[in-house]
């Protein structure tokens, strides 16, 4: 009996411990996604908009591995749970073809493009926050 009762104390606090970490990882992505769109928004070199951009995606990649607080504990299958995943792949395709403009030396054009990151990103932390 004891046994049992130490090994769900120990899973509990392992699941806790996890959400935690998930958590704290969601907030770090997010951090890194406001900075380097600020970055990228400020330069005028290619390198370094590429630079900031491959940061922004590799964020936005990870964050698809956390869920915000208010979706803990939902199943992948739960709809709230799809739109905040759905989100992060718009902002991923967003990322992609902002890094295509720049590619192509077309860095005015990219920058406009990338109002939509911003737009995408305001829409979905309102939603999720």
């Amino acid at each position: 009996m004891n046994k049992r009762i130490l090994m769900c104390a120990l899973v509990s606090g392992f699941l806790f411990l996890s959400q935690a970490v998930s958590a704290h990882q969601l907030e770090k992505d997010m951090h890194v996604l406001a900075k380097t769109i600020t970055a990228f928004a400020q330069t005028d070199d290619l390198a370094e908009a590429n630079k900031q951009l491959a940061l922004m995606r590799k964020a936005a990649v990870s964050s698809k591995a956390s869920l915000p607080h208010q979706l803990e504990g939902l199943t992948p299958e739960n709809d709230q749970v799809k739109s905040y995943q759905g989100g992060l792949d718009q902002l991923i395709a967003e990322i992609d073809a902002v890094t295509a403009l720049v590619e192509k030396g077309q860095l005015e054009d990219a920058k406009v493009e990338a109002l939509k990151l911003v737009k995408l990103r305001n829409e979905y932390h309102q939603q999720f926050k």
